[in-house]
């Protein structure tokens, strides 16, 4: 019994001693525990709506030729052919022709693998370099734990969880792509900090293939890398003119930014200037651009109170001794909190300004994915930002002093929000408030597995190639995080996914009756 409490009293100093060490595995097993049900719940996904309409010519391509030589070709004329004739998002309409449902609908889950992935990806690599490589804070306990926590309220908390990791285009065209725009953060920020030519050069080359790419993605996102890296010139600029000497030379070097600044700037012209948008414009009323963008702050701030919720609290909160703990051990100067909040906000406003410039409203849920993401990156920065700087120079300021005394209980403090946390989230009332717990009940009460079925059904109607003349039932089980939009007769809303469905599979129609009638060619 001596020897048991003699382990245990030593196991609870360690923890006392590293407490960010023993909540970054705790908040690794967590993280995977709660992405375990939505990597499960991808094995029932299937294309919809716009996977058919963007794939028709690769689809065919392979099924024809069976060559990736092929498909890309038919890759590139797809992505010409709509923008003359619909959006200029030439980079997302390419990579939204190569569904993995193209090759196969059996390969459709990779979707879900592919998103958590690169937005994973993105932001680790965002914040690895800013952490450690610019501010030269933070273990990489720390920064993981930062990491982690910041995934799990992105992805638990999407608007459209739907739209942002099961349904390949609509995910495509702005989780991925948003996750693009961090990656490039990182090597830009990278390229700043490295020394050697060689490196610089890869990272250079990288940058500009990065720029180009995002200058035909998503207005919002091809908006923001546009802001951002002005920003950073600014910055480049503003270091030449206040340093001096040896100093002043290195800070010149960085100039050969203004290279991927040039191909991002081009990219997005050849975005917005696409002839196609003009025809897409008609589709729906838009407003003045100056309209836009005051209304632009607007939103920002409605959606900054609604975003901020008790969840997105209690990480913040649990965060707050390891971040007080990284500026502490920093080796840089921070910036002034209040024009970092400024400038944060302005970043995050202009998100809005693309969807009231072309409709009039504030942006469908798919594209509020990427804002709420965006929201709570700027809000992790301007903690360690702010944080870091009253260190510096106020160290005897209020949060200051409550910082430090957090620091000092910072086992017990994120051992609270951490429970918090957890009750905050399993306890949802609305039970598909959390992507995860979504995934679970669907998973649980069998609507995923019927959902499937149904649409197997429906699959291996449309892949009998002697079938000319298809007639389905309508979905009964539609659950929330996979039921899209269903096909619909010729007068309906949703008849336009017919004559997708119709041009991918090479059919002649496609009739939907009442649930229960019998699926057969007519």
């Amino acid at each position: 019994m001596t020897k048991r409490t003699d382990k245990m009293k030593n196991l609870w100093m360690k923890i006392k001693r590293e407490p960010e060490r023993w909540m970054f595995w705790a908040a690794l097993l967590g993280f995977l525990a709660s992405m375990v049900p939505v990597w499960a719940l991808s094995f029932y996904t299937v294309p919809g709506c716009d996977d058919y309409t963007y794939g028709v010519k690769t689809h065919g391509a392979w099924k024809a030729a069976g060559t990736l030589t092929a498909v890309l070709r038919a890759a590139l004329e797809t992505t010409l052919e709509y923008w003359q004739e619909w959006q200029g998002t030439y980079s997302s309409i390419f990579l939204m022709t190569l569904s993995p449902g193209i090759l196969d609908e059996k390969w459709y889950f990779l979707t879900v693998f592919l998103m958590t992935g690169m937005l994973g990806f993105g932001l680790w690599a965002l914040l690895h370099v800013v952490l450690k490589k610019c501010a030269g804070c933070g273990s990489a306990c720390r920064r993981g734990l930062c990491v982690l926590l910041l995934l799990f309220l992105c992805f638990q908390t999407m608007v459209a969880p739907a739209d942002g990791l099961f349904w390949y285009n609509g995910a495509l065209h702005y989780v991925f792509m948003q996750s693009v725009l961090f990656f490039q953060a990182a090597v830009l920020l990278s390229f700043y900090q490295a020394a050697g030519k060689g490196k610089r050069a890869v990272l250079l080359v990288l940058s500009c293939f990065l720029a180009f790419v995002l200058g035909g993605a998503n207005l919002l996102t091809g908006l923001q890398s546009c802001i951002l890296m002005v920003f950073f010139l600014l910055y480049v600029l503003y270091g030449i003119r206040t340093r001096e000497g040896e100093a002043r030379r290195k800070e010149k070097r960085q100039l050969w930014i203004l290279l991927p600044l040039l191909t991002n700037l081009i990219g997005f012209g050849f975005n917005v200037l696409a002839p196609g948008n003009s025809v897409r414009e008609t589709t729906a009323e838009g407003m003045g651009a100056i309209a836009a963008i005051v209304l632009s702050f607007y939103w920002a701030a409605v959606y900054v109170t609604e975003w901020m919720t008790p969840l997105a609290l209690a990480v913040f909160l649990l965060l707050a001794p390891v971040i007080f703990k990284m500026v502490q051990e920093a080796g840089t100067r921070f910036f002034g909190p209040g024009k970092t909040v400024f400038l944060s906000f302005c970043v995050f406003a202009a998100m809005f300004t693309p969807t009231l410039y072309a409709s009039s409203s504030d942006g469908p849920p798919r594209c509020k994915n990427i804002m709420r993401i965006v929201l709570y990156v700027l809000v992790f920065f301007n903690l360690v930002n702010a944080l870091g700087w009253l260190s510096y120079n106020r160290p005897d300021s209020l949060p200051v002093r409550l910082a430090g005394e957090v620091q000092k209980k910072a086992f017990s403090w994120m051992a609270v929000w951490g429970i918090v946390l957890c009750g905050i989230f399993l306890l949802a009332a609305d039970k598909n408030t959390y992507t995860s717990v979504s995934a679970i009940r669907s998973l649980a009460n069998g609507e995923a597995a019927q959902y499937y079925e149904e649409n197997a059904r429906r699959l291996e109607l449309y892949n009998d190639d002697a079938l000319k003349d298809v007639t389905v039932s309508y979905l009964t089980a539609k659950p929330y995080l996979l039921f899209k939009a269903d096909v619909g007769n010729e007068g309906s809303q949703d008849y336009w996914i017919n004559i997708s469905i119709v041009d991918y599979y090479g059919k002649d129609s496609l009739t939907v009756v009442e649930n229960g009638a019998e699926e057969s060619e007519e």
